[in-house]
């Protein structure tokens, strides 16, 4: 288990360390009127960016194994905490579609922004996700590719708390990070945003569980909500942006 953090990841001991990694993460949330044979086709066109863009070194996909936004859709609107009332609450759901798209440098994810395939891809994700309420991220990490199909993995991504003094952004991003030995984890991964767009996130927790058991041990247990508790006073804990997928990188 191995936990690392921006761009100034913890190295193993060894003689040679792997370059680090640029990575884009997006996590999607459907429309009200997505249909199930439209979220199927938009997670074929996100495998399709693997083969198509050539400068993508490695992705990794998945939906949401919680039920995504299915929860904020069976409570009306009027019935479930607005976002302005749910600092402590959280969001309403976690978003629907996660991808994770592994780049050498920035040199790749300009060629990737630049590729018809990406912006083919881009309009049908948009025709059927808020694309207001796509969370973004860029990031980088330790090589290789952290993607081990088979294992599952739970994305958060967050905004810092306007305020949010360096104490309490450190023991948020230490509290996610000390993760990394409860029990199923098998790496984590914090990240810090290189900055972009005015609408991506300012840091991510990526976590790697053994199976969907220990995924669901992991988030009913004492240690995330520990984490959880250092996270909420220096964040936007309601905007927080969650998908867990089973990995099937390539």
């Amino acid at each position: 288990m191995s936990a690392h953090r921006g761009i100034t990841p913890a190295h193993a001991a060894t003689d040679y360390h792997f370059p680090s990694v640029l990575r884009h993460t997006a996590l999607f949330l459907h429309r009200d009127t997505t249909t199930l044979e439209q979220s199927l086709a938009m997670l074929k066109g996100l495998s399709y960016l693997r083969f198509e863009c050539r400068s993508v070194r490695a992705l990794d996909f998945g939906p949401d194994l919680t039920g995504g936004s299915a929860r904020r859709r069976e409570l009306k609107p009027w019935q479930r905490t607005p976002v302005w009332r749910a600092q402590r609450e959280g969001p309403a759901s976690p978003h629907d579609v996660a991808l994770h798209l592994d780049f050498d440098d920035d040199a790749g994810f300009d060629a990737y922004n630049e590729d018809p395939a990406h912006a083919e891809v881009g309009a049908y994700n948009a025709s059927i996700n808020q694309g207001e309420l796509t969370a973004r991220i860029n990031y980088w990490y330790e090589g290789p590719p952290a993607i081990a199909p088979g294992l599952v993995r739970h994305t958060a991504l967050f905004l810092w708390k306007p305020g949010a003094g360096d104490a309490e952004k450190a023991a948020a991003s230490d509290a996610a990070a000390a993760l990394a030995d409860a029990p199923g984890v098998e790496r984590v991964t914090i990240g810090h945003n290189q900055p972009l767009l005015a609408t991506d996130y300012d840091w991510i927790m990526d976590l790697q569980v053994t199976d969907a058991e220990g995924l669901r041990g992991l988030l009913g247990g004492d240690r995330y909500a520990a984490a959880t508790a250092a996270v909420i006073p220096a964040t936007q804990y309601e905007w927080t942006a969650t998908v867990s997928h089973l990995m099937r990188g390539f």
